[in-house]
């Protein structure tokens, strides 16, 4: 399972389960040997809640190993790491006796014994290598262009792979419950075999990306899955520019297909704020604050960051006044930016150790000289550590706009208001404080421009 942006590692969150006295008599036991240890008294085993990591059971070292012993259940979704930096995924629940070994410094890379954990790694590869094989047909249908014949084997060997998708799917929905509803979730086929009545790949998308799953059944609420589903369909719809009441419209549609008391709901709900957090849509306040207010009593501690956010922060969506920030200049000035109001502003977040944005600052350059004298403006906000290293950037590149920073790198105060999670990053505003589009690269900001000085 890969990372997630919101909390450091993919993890699953607590849930109520009616044991039987026979169910309790029987046990679980998770034993971990792992070298390089010597400083690590315990290790720890997380659940996830969508937001944040819910830590659930602690073993101490007795040698090199650590052991957890735990009612059987039906089959879950843990992680084990000594912080919740590094955690490795486990699922556990009926096997009587699983084992990991590995080391300290990378506990990510540690071997599990256990055959559900092997199945369950099976199902990601080939998971896997169908999307990979998708996407290169994606591709070849892309570049096909006029040429029709190539374009019909690209659409007839696409069936072919949806073929495989459905094969998959019933083949692990027949051997484990909760690895079928993974490979459900798993499961979208292509637009173009579809048969329906969408006119539009988008709204196929958001009709039929989750059509194989069934939410009523109690293994969603146990499964990391939903999160990672919800997160990716709701970046598709935010990165496809449909209008925003249409964009609310399928993510609620989609929403109201889970039981709003349950856990999947949870981590559905938790997916969708994330992608729009990382999207910086305009949605993202609505969706935050519904999180918030829902589980604000129950996850009090858990939720408090996203709260915290939440109260802070403006809405980062087209015409939504940008938030305000102040910063110190290189001459150890404070600069606001709202003392910029009046221009056209491009608020550009950038390093000098960043590669890409050092490319790009020739582009902005000639921009910045086209349209300075019409009322253009640029704010530079560095995620650099040293002056020296800012200041001498600032001056190889013949930067001659504002600039500002903290010097905190990636903990900039202002990058994490703006949710900046990589450069370069660009915010485009009005005169009036207004975003008017975000994550604009040269060729498409010189055409902004344009439009808004008229040459």
């Amino acid at each position: 399972m890969k990372k997630i942006l919101f909390v450091s590692f993919l993890s699953i969150s607590f849930f109520l389960v009616a044991f039987t006295s026979a169910d309790l008599a029987k046990k679980v036991k998770l034993s971990i040997e792992l070298q390089d240890c010597t400083a690590t008294d315990s290790i720890f085993l997380y659940q996830f809640e969508g937001f944040a990591f819910n830590r659930v059971h602690t073993a101490t070292k007795k040698g090199n190993t650590y052991e957890f012993k735990l009612p059987q259940t039906t089959e879950q979704f843990y992680y084990v790491g000594k912080n919740t930096s590094q955690l490795k995924p486990i699922i556990l629940g009926k096997e009587g006796d699983v084992k990991i070994k590995g080391t300290c410094n990378d506990l990510t890379k540690a071997i599990v014994s256990s055959k559900i954990n092997q199945a369950y790694k099976n199902l990601e590869e080939k998971l896997a290598t169908l999307k990979q094989e998708m996407g290169k047909k994606m591709q070849e249908l892309q570049n096909a262009k006029s040429d029709e014949a190539t374009q019909r084997m690209a659409i007839f060997e696409m069936g072919e792979i949806d073929d495989k998708r459905i094969a998959l799917l019933n083949e692990y929905k027949d051997k484990n419950a909760l690895l079928g509803e993974v490979a459900a979730l798993n499961t979208y086929l292509s637009f173009q075999n579809s048969t329906g009545s969408y006119y539009t790949e988008i709204d196929y998308f958001a009709n039929q990306f989750f059509q194989f799953a069934d939410f009523k059944n109690p293994y969603y609420s146990h499964n990391p899955w939903v999160y990672e589903s919800f997160k990716e369909y709701a970046t598709t719809l935010s990165i496809s520019g449909i209008d925003p009441l249409l964009h609310q419209s399928y993510l609620d549609d989609a929403l109201s297909k889970i039981k709003s008391n349950t856990h999947a709901y949870q981590l559905a709900l938790s997916g969708i704020v994330v992608a729009l957090d990382k999207q910086m849509h305009k949605n993202y306040m609505l969706y935050g604050k519904r999180l918030v207010k829902k589980y604000e009593n129950t996850h009090a501690e858990l939720i408090a960051p996203l709260k915290k956010k939440i109260n802070t922060a403006t809405g980062f969506g087209q015409g939504e006044v940008a938030p305000d920030f102040v910063q110190k200049t290189p001459e150890g000035k404070d600069l606001k930016l709202s003392d910029l109001r009046g221009k056209v502003v491009l608020v550009d977040f950038w390093a000098s150790w960043c590669g890409p944005c050092r490319r790009e600052n020739p582009h902005v350059k000639k921009l910045y000289e086209k349209y300075k004298e019409q009322g253009f403006e640029v704010l530079g906000v560095s995620l650099d550590r040293t002056a020296a290293s800012w200041e001498r950037a600032i001056e190889q590149d013949g930067l001659e706009w504002a600039h500002v920073s903290d010097l905190k790198g990636w903990k900039n105060e202002v990058a994490k208001m703006y949710s900046v999670s990589s450069i370069p990053h660009t915010i485009l505003l009005d005169q009036e404080g207004r975003i008017i589009a975000r994550k604009l690269r040269s060729q498409q900001l010189g055409q902004v421009l344009a439009e808004i000085f008229g040459s």
